[in-house]
Order: structure tokens, then sequence, then C-alpha cells
């Protein structure tokens, strides 16, 4: 392990660590950062939460900037990506999708703020039911 220097400029050298040596952060050791020989991880074994904060973007994605896989926005907006391709997002009135969408027999899209509607397929037969009104 490297011995790291901090003046009041900051770090003069790198801080270099074996696998699974932890950065460890606040009072309690609350948050984590190592490396574990396969995988990288900042954890947060505390008794808060975890936050990711920006004044603009949150991007995960490859570290080669190639291939993006989430983004979040500081207005609220959130994209979901699969194989860089954008699938799902949010908007002022909802959400919306590229694709489809799909889901396992007795899988069921509700609507309504009792789940009134309903449309599903059983494996055998397709439904489209109604509780409540005229259908």
């Amino acid at each position: 392990m490297a011995l790291t220097k901090i003046d009041d400029r900051g770090l003069k050298t790198p801080i270099d660590l074996l696998d699974n040596e932890k950065i460890r952060l606040g009072t309690g050791n609350d948050l984590e950062l190592y490396h574990n020989g396969s995988h990288s991880y900042l954890d947060e074994v505390g008794t808060g939460n975890l936050y990711l904060r920006s004044e603009g973007l949150v991007q995960l994605g490859t570290i080669t900037g190639t291939e993006t896989c989430l983004n979040a926005y500081a207005n609220g907006a959130v994209e979901l990506y699969h194989d860089n391709s954008k699938k799902l997002w949010t908007t002022n009135n909802g959400a919306e999708f590229d694709g489809y969408l799909s889901g396992n027999d007795n899988d069921t899209i509700q609507l309504g703020n009792a789940g009134d509607l309903k449309l599903y397929h059983d494996g055998s037969n397709s439904y489209l039911t109604n509780d409540t009104g005229v259908l």
C-alpha cells in the first residue's frame, strides 16, 4: 500500500490499496469503497441511505462511455436503456416506452384508482375485464 500524503492542496499521491482493503468513511464506518479482486463496491452499511446527487445528470454506463444504462436528470426525468437503446422514460405526464411490454401468463395490467379495468392472459385465453361502470 502506498503512503498517501495530504496537504492544503489535496492528495499528493494516489491511494493504492490491495484487494479487499476498504476506504471507510463516517463515524461508524458506514460508507465503504473497495475492490474484492473481481468486482468493485460502494456499500452503505450503516443506518442511512446511499444517495447519488448531482446538479445535472447522474448516469450509469460503461467505463468507456460507449454504452448508457440509466440517465437520471436533475429535473426528475429518468431514462432506462437496453443495449444502449432508450426503452423506458418518464415524462411530465407519466412514462413512455419504445418496443413492447411483456409479462407472464396471469400477469395483469390494471387501470383506475381501484384497478377496476384489467387486461391479462391466462395461458389459454385473453381477458379485458371491468369491475365497475360500463365497458
